[in-house]
């Protein structure tokens, strides 16, 4: 296993940060040319049949995964024995996933009416069997703050998938080459993972039983958040056309990206971060905050401003026969902010073995999820999903804090505070986008309208943020972050 790094728990934060975000982008930058090309060649209905297979992998991955992978994270010191472990447990959920996919396969025929799903779930059984013998190396990485070997694997394996995609799009022209792009980004990683990385697993049982008791509340986490996050589509592809349905996950792809490319990667580090910090319970929660103030000030006006532009940004990404997607995309794009912004708290509470909090968390937002559905479904049909998301995300987030505020004594109020200022200005920044695009000569030159509105946004927030910034007292977060590194690089520049 790698040394781990010896820099400072906030540099360990900041670097993994920036490698994640980096290699996020970078992959999501891939898919979306992947995505521009594709949707020209296919139609919402080959994306529909893929979605309902992808719906069922997920079904059957979330109920047999154990997560060693977090088992391993957030330990200090990990053996060998239970390195071996987790990834034996990798391979044995890996086999159950398979067989349970093609078990399955009959119900799935029975619910979508979609007999094309058989080719996509047989593909994807054999998939996930293969992906679970990847070498877990890459998790030792992470754990060690070596972020470069997540970027070369999770990079390369995009350029092939994608490549892979579009030529099996343009020969055969229908569902089948989505299929044979999502087979080359399971199997390249696990080649990838050998390569790249020194580490060779071997068989060992030993520390299963200590894993699972570590993760299975975990897993019942993962249960709910599943249900909740896909239940939206697994209605909406029983109650809605193959067409429909693919307008519907479209969208909510499309809608989340921004925000969900962001944010999960700038949490990625955060628990081995804090792991290093277990027993100083103030350092702890800084941290924490810290990372609150910093997600909530990126994620706020990316998300809103993805709003504003949702109408533009879907014909150039997907082209006129999908401008039926923009109200999901609008949609999913505030609920993706309100899916992420208590995220940190949610680690805090993984962190200190409160996993069965966590759980409790999720069914409280399936709860509110389900209840929001029966009473906007009737009148909104498929919109009303989108709604009932929204709505559900905001209780989730509001009682993530509350946990966190009774378990871990992290201040409620001071959380709340750091997310006030970036949600007033990302607002005030959503209302003058809107206002640039509806101007006459913007509507008479679209183009230049969105570029425009986009700089005039971006503009606009970077000086509330610092201004606001100045105002309350300059504390701690990304500004002062930012206003650190531009300091030390003048002073390194004058020396």
């Amino acid at each position: 296993m790698p040394p781990i790094s010896q820099n400072s728990p906030k540099t360990n934060l900041i670097r993994g940060a920036a490698w994640t975000i980096g290699t996020r982008w970078l992959i999501k930058g891939l898919g979306f040319i992947n995505t521009v090309i594709m949707a020209r060649l296919l139609m919402p209905e080959d994306y529909g049949i893929v979605a309902m297979g992808m719906l069922v992998v997920g079904i059957i991955q979330t109920l047999l995964d154990f997560g060693p992978g977090t088992a391993l994270l957030r330990k200090a010191e990990v053996s060998r024995d239970e390195i071996d472990s987790a990834w034996t447990l990798g391979i044995i959920q890996g086999l159950g996933m398979g067989v349970m996919l093609l078990l399955t396969l009959p119900v799935a025929l029975d619910y979508f009416k979609e007999p094309r799903l058989t080719f996509v779930l047989w593909s994807l059984a054999a998939s996930v069997i293969f992906i679970s013998f990847g070498n877990i190396g890459q998790i030792l990485a992470r754990k060690a703050f070596i972020y470069t070997l997540d970027f070369k694997i999770s990079t390369v394996t995009k350029v092939i998938s994608v490549i892979t995609t579009v030529i099996a799009g343009v020969i055969l022209r229908d569902y089948r080459a989505l299929v044979i792009g999502i087979i080359a980004g399971y199997t390249v990683p696990v080649f990838l993972s050998y390569l790249w990385h020194p580490y060779r697993p071997r068989w060992n049982t030993s520390k299963i039983g200590e894993i699972w008791a570590i993760t299975k509340w975990l897993m019942v986490a993962r249960v709910g958040q599943f249900i909740l996050r896909k239940g939206d589509e697994l209605v909406a592809a029983r109650i809605g056309t193959t067409h429909q349905f693919g307008v519907y996950n479209v969208g909510s792809d499309l809608g989340q990206m921004p925000v969900g490319e962001i944010g999960p990667a700038m949490l990625k580090a955060l628990l081995p971060v804090l792991s290093s910090l277990e027993g100083n319970i103030e350092r702890t929660n800084q941290a924490v905050i810290k990372t609150i103030a910093a997600v909530n000030t990126v994620i706020w006006p990316i998300g809103l401003g993805f709003m504003a532009i949702a109408a533009q940004a879907t014909h150039i990404a997907l082209g006129s026969k999908w401008l039926d997607a923009v109200p999901f995309v609008s949609l999913f794009a505030l609920a993706s902010i309100l899916q992420t912004m208590t995220s940190p708290a949610n680690t805090l509470l993984i962190l200190h073995g409160h996993t069965r909090s966590q759980s409790q968390i999720v069914w409280i937002e399936f709860a509110s999820f389900v209840l929001a559905a029966f009473a906007l479904v009737p009148g909104f049909h498929l919109v009303g999903l989108a709604l009932a998301r929204i709505l559900s995300s905001a209780v989730s987030s509001l009682v993530t804090l509350l946990y966190a505020k009774n378990i871990c004594q992290l201040p409620m109020t001071t959380s709340l505070k750091t997310v006030g200022r970036p949600l007033v200005g990302a607002v005030l920044m959503y209302g003058l986008v809107n206002y640039m695009i509806s101007l006459p000569g913007m509507v008479a030159s679209p183009a230049l309208g969105l570029v425009a509105a986009i700089l005039s946004g971006m503009i606009f927030f970077m000086l509330w943020s610092l201004a606001s910034w100045h105002v309350i007292g300059r504390p701690e977060g990304l500004e002062s972050t930012i206003m650190d590194k531009i300091t030390q690089w003048r002073m390194s520049g004058s020396n």
